[in-house]
């Protein structure tokens, strides 16, 4: 079912030390292992850093079905991924059939990226299962406080981050009812047929745009109202919070991480 099993940007609500932790600090170890994803040059540094990212939450007590879930969205990319690598990049031919040909390089290259785009997709996760929307933003903000003196609208775009987070829980939730509402109709969103797949969807993507257009001017005119003016001046009911422990594993989990770089 259309939108069925999607869990990024979707918050958790449990109680696990990565979800009272800072959310700056999380901020920090995701950009980081970004960063590093695409340093990692080789299948061994990517393998070794999963491990290390598993067994991190693990640690962390994050259940880790919902996590690995939310890899079920991005696996129409992984394939594509793999399978353009595999054609396309030159090399020494595995395997060859009338104008297709795999190559070593391309299943090397293939696998590099599928993983990657893997390990990204966790961190993702990760992040935003265990950050509630408001938290996410104030860390956001926090640390790009200091583009404020370079005229920067640091307070605009961390509300607009948080904000398109938040909307994404309800909008999975109306397209749930689209799509039970138009099957009720007659509708076949597994049929074989692709253009009937994309007949049937098309009465569902328009009430969903319309639906999140009018939500959208609801809340520009609720802020609005409010006087809203992008967070200048404003305090927060619980200020963010780095404790002495938090500081210490998250730098553990960031050196590990680079150490795979120059140890491996």
């Amino acid at each position: 079912m259309a939108g069925r099993g999607i869990t990024i940007g979707q918050y958790l609500a449990v109680d696990t030390p990565l979800n009272r932790t800072d959310p700056r600090l999380k901020l920090s170890a995701v950009v980081a292992g970004v960063i590093l994803v695409f340093l990692y040059s080789t299948g061994r540094e990517l393998l070794v850093f999963g491990v290390l990212l598993l067994v991190t939450l693990l640690a962390t007590r994050l259940p880790l079905l919902p996590v690995l879930k939310s890899l079920k969205t991005v696996w129409v990319i992984v394939l594509v991924t793999f399978l353009l690598q595999a054609f396309l990049t030159p090399g020494e031919v595995m395997w060859h059939r009338g104008f297709l040909s795999v190559t070593d390089t391309g299943l090397s290259n293939g696998v590099m990226l599928s993983a990657r785009v893997v390990l990204l997709v966790i961190l993702l996760a990760a992040l935003t299962m265990t950050t509630a929307p408001l938290d996410l933003a104030d860390g956001l903000q926090s640390l790009l406080l200091p583009l404020n003196y370079l005229k920067v609208p640091v307070s605009q775009v961390t509300t607009v981050v948080s904000i398109t987070l938040m909307f994404i829980p309800g909008i999975l939730e109306q397209s749930h009812k689209l799509v039970k509402a138009q099957m009720a109709r007659g509708a076949d969103f597994e049929s074989a047929n692709l253009i009937r797949r994309v007949k049937d969807i098309v009465p569902v993507l328009v009430p969903l745009f319309v639906k999140v257009f009018h939500d959208a001017d609801d809340l520009a005119v609720a802020m609005d109202a409010r006087v809203y003016n992008g967070g200048r001046n404003r305090t927060r009911l619980y200020p963010l919070e780095i404790r002495l422990l938090e500081k210490v594993l998250t730098l553990a989990f960031i050196s590990a991480a680079v150490a795979i770089k120059f140890v491996l």
